[in-house]
Parts: C-alpha cells; structure tokens; sequence
C-alpha cells in the first residue's frame, strides 16, 4: 500500500509533522482507494510544512552526543 510515512510521526494542530497529512487522513487511509491515496499523495507537495509550535527538547541522556 502506498504510503507517505516517515516514521517521523508527531501532530500539530492535527497536521502529521512527518508526512503532512491530517489526523482524518491518517485515520482513513487503510479504507481509501488506490486513486484517494494517490491524490493525497499529490497534493501532500504542495501542502506548506508544519511548524511545531515547541522547540525540539534536548536529551537528557549523559551519553547521547552533543551537536552544537
């Protein structure tokens, strides 16, 4: 099945920040036809992306490299 996930999963204001596609979407894409997911698919490029609100949290984890 064709999908645009990224494994990246994380919503704001009910958009997927990794794959841009709306809770509803997400929730309807086993049921969709091949023809609905293609047109999301397609319109997914378009979609302007998703800025999360929260700032990324840094690890607290001691071992876990420091970049920047």
């Amino acid at each position: 099945m064709l999908t645009p996930c990224i494994g990246h999963c994380r919503r704001e204001e009910d958009i997927c920040l990794g794959c841009k596609r709306t809770l509803d979407e997400i929730v309807r894409w086993g049921k969709m036809t091949d023809t609905e997911r293609e047109t999301i698919m397609l319109e997914l490029e378009n979609r302007p992306d998703p800025c999360p609100t929260d700032p990324p949290r840094r690890s607290r984890n001691p071992f876990k490299r420091r970049t920047g």
